[in-house]
C-alpha cells in the first residue's frame, strides 16, 4: 500500500504544473517531482522481421512509475512466427511487473526461459536494486539495476540500465539495456513513449483482417526471389 505521501506526489505529478507553479513545491519534494516528470512514462516497440528462415512479430512494450519511495515497472515482452500474416497468428503478451523499493533489495523475477537453462539457474535467486543520476534540466536520466547474490555484487556482462532521452523527433525514447524480460534478464533495446496505457498495447492485432494477400502482393512487387510465408 502506498503512503499519504507517495499518494501526495503523484496527485500533484499528474497536474502537469508549469514551470512557474513548481517553485512553490518544497525542494525534498520538488526533486521527486523532477524524476517522475522524466521516467513516469510508457513505450512500446513492435518490430516484424522476414527473411530465408521465415517470418515473425516481436512486441515489447514497458512501463515505468516512480512514486518517491519505489519503482514500479510494468511490462509485455513476446515474439510469434508468422505462418500466414500479424493478424491471423497474433499472441498476445503477459503483463508482468517488478517493484523495487528505494535503499531496499528486490528479488529479480523468475527466470523461466526453456531455450536457456543455463543461463537461467546463474541468474536464480538474485535481488537487484536501482540507482539514478539525471541532468539537472531534466532532459535525460538513466536508472541502473544493479543486481547482488548472497548479498554481495553479482557481475553481469552487459550494464544494466534504462536511459531516458529525447530523440531528434522530440519523441522520449527509452534505452533498454539488459532489460527484464520474458525468460528473464536480455538485452533490450529502443522503446518509444505511447500515450496508451500498457494494459491496453498489444491485447489485439495489429491489424483487423488477415492481410496475407497484401504481403504476397509487396512479395511480388519487389521481386524477392524467396517467399516470406
Amino acid at each position: 500500500m502506498r503512503s499519504l505521501r507517495s499518494l501526495c506526489l503523484l496527485k500533484v505529478h499528474s497536474l502537469r504544473l508549469p514551470a512557474q507553479d513548481q517553485s512553490l513545491i518544497p525542494p525534498n519534494l520538488a526533486k521527486d517531482i523532477k524524476i517522475m516528470r522524466l521516467f513516469n512514462k510508457s513505450f512500446i516497440d513492435r518490430e516484424m522481421y522476414y527473411g530465408l528462415g521465415g517470418a515473425f512479430v516481436c512486441q515489447d512494450a514497458l512501463s515505468i512509475q516512480y512514486d518517491g519511495a519505489s519503482w514500479t515497472i510494468l511490462y509485455r515482452s513476446n515474439h510469434f512466427d508468422m505462418d500466414c500474416c500479424p493478424h491471423c497468428d497474433f499472441v498476445e503478451p503477459e503483463l508482468e511487473q517488478f517493484t523495487m523499493e528505494e535503499g531496499k533489495l528486490a528479488p529479480v523475477p523468475p527466470q523461466s526461459n526453456p531455450e536457456n537453462i543455463h543461463q537461467s539457474q546463474r541468474y536464480k535467486d538474485l535481488m537487484s536494486s536501482a540507482s539514478v543520476t539525471m541532468e539537472e534540466d531534466g532532459t535525460s536520466g538513466e536508472i541502473k539495476l544493479n543486481l547482488f547474490k548472497d548479498s554481495v555484487p553479482f557481475p553481469v556482462e552487459d550494464k544494466l540500465s534504462i536511459l531516458m532521452e529525447m530523440n531528434a523527433s522530440r519523441q522520449w525514447v527509452a534505452d533498454c539495456g539488459g532489460f527484464y524480460g520474458v525468460g528473464g534478464l536480455y538485452m533490450g533495446g529502443q522503446y518509444i513513449e505511447t500515450p496508451d496505457p500498457i494494459q491496453d498495447v498489444f491485447t489485439t492485432p495489429l491489424y483487423h483482417s488477415c492481410i496475407r494477400k497484401a504481403i504476397k502482393k509487396l512479395n511480388w512487387d519487389l521481386d524477392l526471389t524467396y517467399e516470406w510465408f
